[in-house]
């Protein structure tokens, strides 16, 4: 049984990175196996890996709470490299809220527990961890000290990945202390080693750091060229965390280029609102508003000045909230089962004060709500943007009722021309004029979309693929009725959709067929309906 419960470990370990939900699982089975057995250091580790899995997830008071349960077990069985190997856990949860005293003492005791047989990989890991203590807290030169051991280490024992991640850390440093030629050496020898040992996340996050550095240079070419090979890097595993930094520089690059760059810092704020990383979307409010402020566009800037704020007052009260919960969770498994009535007093008062920031943290949802509802509208239709509608249709889809899902895409036909021959403002107003049209139509859950250029996106509950397929020819009869009209032609739409019982975690695949019915509209001559039954591949 042992050794089932560790293979079970094992696998919960290597997906951890890549699928913690997964991992999370499979480490609760091992810990009701050996809860089972009464294997009770089995049962330690379970927790171990369970508590490193939430903490993937960032969910850090779970965390925190199985990181615990596991100190316990390992205390009272003596297990030294348990306490060593759950106590670098607990100072990452610390560190990942900003308690960087108590995430040091945690680092700390987990390295002295290494003895004098320290295990390289996570020596060298702990003291990385604590580079990024001292990074954050300002402590440059104390950052770096730990940063070059822990390379050492990883150097020594040929730890390619390790040694890779650390000199890019190392690179970083460099960079803030404006040292531009050693910040170029670090993150061009992390370049050369990740290409070696084939990491594309640290490949991608090189050639970002890379491209930052050639911008400041000026040399604006060599920038993109490091840029668009992040971008393919991070496409192709998906990874949206490290896009957003990308998307935010690319964005500047652009700028000084006499581009507008809108367009990649809503992309970034699309990821980082997918991905529930708020202190990025402050970041990308605060570059919007700025960019904004300098082309004079003062209203839209102040929009996005006023999102940043909230945005960093809703970080700022999230993580008090935080930190309070997990001093709450210390009192509950860290002091001693008979509490002194001063603990007892002290943890009463702090799930008084959690309450009370959790007030607030609702309060400063609802006004980023009213923000965020602007920023999900498209500024010339005033309908929902591409963010917009991807947030709708998560809300949408998915519901258990009888009535189906139809998603619809339309598409002005030939609306270049109409663009060439009327001009673009009159173009605008041909969009603001469909759009104000279609958008207050009787339908059930029912909104439109602003996909991209000419190219809209419709939603609503039918009973029946009929009953799609004719509120899709009353759209696109409706639009006809306009008689918008160009070179003695009218402006006509095609019309592609689905129909059926869709889930938000298929969105993506939902549009791509929607898409595809669309180009079987235009290709049997435009000014066309082609409505099928979605199924799920």
């Amino acid at each position: 049984m042992t050794n089932e419960i560790k293979l079970l470990l094992d696998d919960s370990k290597n997906l951890a990175l890549e699928n913690p939900k997964k991992s999370f699982a499979i480490a609760t089975e091992a810990f009701q196996l050996a809860e089972l057995h009464n294997l009770v250091i089995q049962k330690a580790y379970a927790y171990f890996h369970m508590a490193y899995a939430c903490r993937v997830m960032s969910d850090y008071s779970n965390g925190l709470i199985y990181a615990f349960k596991a100190l316990e077990i390992f205390k009272a069985e003596n297990d030294i490299s348990g306490i060593s190997r759950i106590k670098n856990i607990i100072g990452i949860i610390y560190f990942y809220y900003g308690d960087y005293t108590s995430a040091l003492e945690h680092f700390i005791v987990s390295l002295e527990l290494l003895g004098d047989d320290k295990d390289p990989i996570r020596e060298s890991a702990i003291l990385n961890n604590m580079g990024e203590i001292y990074r954050e807290a300002s402590q440059l030169d104390k950052a770096l000290h730990y940063f070059n051991q822990a390379l050492v280490i990883s150097q020594l024992n040929n730890l390619e990945s390790n040694t890779s991640a650390i000199l890019l850390n190392i690179g970083e440093i460099y960079f803030l202390q404006e040292n531009e030629s050693k910040s170029s050496e670090y993150t061009l020898n992390a370049y050369e080693l990740a290409k070696s040992n084939n990491s594309i996340i640290i490949q991608g996050e090189a050639e970002t750091k890379l491209g930052r550095l050639m911008f400041l240079k000026k040399k604006y070419d060599v920038a993109e060229t490091y840029y668009k090979s992040a971008l393919e890097k991070f496409d192709k595993v998906n990874n949206k965390y490290y896009l957003i930094d990308l998307l935010i520089n690319y964005a500047i690059l652009v700028e000084s280029k006499g581009v507008c760059p809108r367009k990649y810092l809503i992309e970034a704020l699309d990821y980082a609102t997918e991905v529930g990383l708020e202190s990025k979307m402050s970041l990308v409010y605060k570059t919007l508003a700025e960019y904004y402020e300098r082309i004079s566009d003062y209203k839209t800037s102040l929009t996005y000045f006023k999102s940043h704020h909230l945005k960093e007052k809703e970080v700022e009260a999230s993580n008090l909230s935080k930190k309070l919960e997990i001093l709450s969770i210390e009192f509950k498994y860290i002091k001693e089962k008979n509490q002194t009535f001063n603990c007892q007093t002290m943890s009463m008062k702090f799930e008084k004060e959690i309450s009370e920031s959790k007030k607030e943290l609702e309060e400063i949802k609802k006004q980023n709500a009213s923000l965020l509802e602007v920023s999900h509208l498209d500024e010339l239709t005033q309908i929902y943007n591409r963010r917009g509608i991807s947030q709708k249709l998560s809300e949408s889809l998915g519901s258990h009722d009888e009535l189906l899902d139809a998603i619809l895409m339309f598409d002005i036909d030939h609306f270049k021309k109409y663009n060439d021959a009327c001009g673009h403002l009159q173009g605008d107003q041909c969009l603001e004029l469909i759009t104000s049209k279609l958008k207050t139509l009787p339908y059930r859950d029912y909104f439109i979309g602003r996909f991209g250029g000419e190219e809209f996106i419709c939603y609503l509950k039918v009973k029946s693929l009929d009953e799609a397929i004719s509120v899709a020819e009353h759209i696109r009869q409706t639009v006809e009725s306009l008689k918008l009209s160009y070179l003695n032609k009218t402006i006509t739409i095609s019309i592609g959709g689905k129909v059926g019982r869709m889930h938000s975690d298929k969105i993506n695949e939902i549009i791509n067929q929607t898409d595809q019915a669309l180009y079987v509209a235009k290709d049997k001559g435009r000014n066309n309906v082609v409505i099928a039954e979605y199924k799920s591949t």
